[in-house]
């Protein structure tokens, strides 16, 4: 994570499986520098500000075998990213160095360095820690819209 800043409240709020419903309200900030290729084409580098991923998911039990989180936007789409990358990320709020919130409903949004476009999942209501077994495919856990 590039950098955190105070906590700050929030106007929404993200089911995690296994936890409940967990509202951001009091929650630290931090930004990523991330640059992908949205599904319209048009590429994207910016600096995201918003809640860590971890500070999100430091509220699951200890003894969590989650390999993978399912990061659940608009009706079916679902993207599935190794916990490794989706630590890095945050549920960004904002976009410090464009527009600010790009036609005002795209937020939070799950934005991470390592990530691709198709999986900086818009309008995250849910996240879903799960434990993919050795030599199972990520795309049977997801349904990407990239159209």
């Amino acid at each position: 994570m590039a950098g955190s800043e105070p906590a700050v409240g929030a106007d929404w709020s993200v089911a995690v499986d296994g936890v409940g419903v967990v509202d951001p309200t009091g929650a630290p900030r931090g930004t990523v520098s991330a640059s992908f290729r949205c599904a319209s084409g048009e590429r994207w580098t910016g600096e995201w500000r918003g809640v860590p991923v971890e500070w999100i998911l430091d509220r699951l039990q200890s003894d969590s075998a989650a390999t993978h989180l399912r990061i659940h936007g608009p009706a079916d789409h679902v993207a599935c990213v190794a916990l490794a990358d989706a630590v890095g990320g945050v549920l960004a709020e904002s976009r410090l160095d464009g527009p600010a919130r790009a036609g005002g409903d795209g937020w939070p949004r799950f934005v991470a360095p390592r990530v691709v476009g198709a999986r900086t999942v818009k309008r995250v209501p849910r996240l879903e820690p799960v434990a993919l077994g050795a030599g199972e495919d990520v795309d049977a856990y997801e349904t990407l819209d990239t159209g």
